[in-house]
């Protein structure tokens, strides 16, 4: 009998085991990814920041469709910059709970902030290997904070989590958080919350953080990960499609080069108005801009005082500075198409010359210009 009995448990024990390693493969693996294409020529970034906020907490650790709901995080990252082309565009990555492998501190930045690469955000991703400890996205947005602290225009947060609460992750403090740092920024912020997992708690805690921002919104992770609803995630919050160039009219054969618009001898950069807090010029100002270079070039007798102006919102010393790198902006595009920097001067004024009120919304957008002068030799 006791033979019988470990001639029968020997195969009964192995039978178990391989069961066991059975069922903890994934129920459902990833899906593969083709990232929707976006040729750098066509687009251009609708925001100067980004951040990433993601979230590395013991809850991350549970299953979600059959995998770690951190994996499934992580997952979204790469595909994110797999799909997001650089431009130009500043950007972080900064997590939050952790393994005590990875780090012993509560948030940690990880990447930037700095010039955005694909791979440079990859590789800070990668060593974030592991979830744990406790939920402290309400220190995650506050450190949030001093990592955007020096940058200005528009940022996007995109914040990765399950939502869940885990110790020391309350709704109140958190949107508390999320709140000050909407403050701080001001309208140029906006949230992009991605829900890892189906908690409901977890819905209504991203739900009102993206209202906090009022200009973001929040989606489900499982959403982006086809390449066509992670292309039209990176589309909505990151680009912006450059204007159609139109076709070149006609053009008689004159001795001079017909010269832009005129306006009390000033030049006003039409359709180019800058974005509240911004200094990038707008692609609907590149076929002036050219206009304008090619009347300097035909007339070297010319320069040009660059000025810049903007709204009224902020502080004179904050606004004189701005309006002067819009002016720098503008003679950057002028000197890259041939112009000899020695004929362009800059200057700012702030909000000091508006054109229109700043009491209302497309006032305050007229204020924000270049205008250029040009002076006879």
């Amino acid at each position: 009998m006791k033979i019988f009995s470990t001639m029968f448990a020997v195969p009964l024990i192995t039978a178990l085991f391989l069961f066991g390693c059975v069922a903890q493969q994934p129920v459902q693996p990833i899906p593969g990814f083709t990232p929707t294409t976006f040729n750098s020529n066509d687009y251009v970034s609708s925001v100067d920041n980004f951040l990433i906020i993601v979230d590395a907490s013991s809850s991350m650790d549970d299953t979600y469709t059959g995998n770690k709901k951190f994996i499934v995080a992580s997952e979204i990252i790469k595909r994110m910059s797999q799909t997001l082309p650089e431009l130009g565009q500043n950007a972080g990555l900064r997590s939050f709970g952790h393994s005590p492998k990875v780090s012993d501190k509560p948030t940690v930045l990880f990447y930037g902030m700095e010039k955005y690469t694909q791979k440079g955000l990859n590789e800070k991703l990668d060593l974030i290997t592991a979830a744990g400890g406790t939920s402290p996205m309400h220190m995650a947005l506050t450190e949030a904070g001093q990592d955007l602290k020096n940058f200005s225009g528009k940022t996007a947060v995109i914040i990765i989590s399950d939502g869940q609460e885990a110790m020391s992750l309350e709704s109140p403090i958190t949107l508390k958080a999320a709140q000050a740092l909407k403050d701080q920024m001001g309208a140029g912020l906006c949230f992009y919350p991605i829900l890892v997992g189906n908690n409901e708690k977890g819905v209504v805690l991203m739900d009102e953080i993206a209202r906090i921002g009022k200009c973001g919104f929040s989606t489900n992770a499982d959403k982006l990960f086809a390449g066509s609803g992670m292309g039209q995630f990176v589309q909505d919050v990151f680009l912006s499609k450059k204007p159609m160039a139109k076709a070149p009219a006609p053009v008689a054969v004159t001795p001079k080069v017909a010269a832009p618009p005129v306006i009390e001898k000033v030049w006003v950069v039409g359709e180019a108005y800058f974005d509240f807090d911004k200094i990038i010029i707008k692609p609907a100002g590149f076929d002036f801009l050219d206009k304008v270079v090619g009347v300097l070039k035909s007339r070297p007798e010319l320069s040009v005082k660059i000025q810049g102006h903007t709204d009224s919102i902020g502080t004179k010393a904050y606004n004189d500075v701005l309006s002067l790198r819009r002016a720098e902006a503008v003679k950057a595009y002028l000197t890259d198409k041939g112009i000899d920097k020695n004929r362009l001067s800059c200057e700012g004024f702030g909000f000091s010359k508006p054109v229109e009120s700043n009491k209302t919304d497309k006032g305050r957008a007229l204020n924000r210009r270049v205008e250029l002068y040009p002076i006879t030799k």
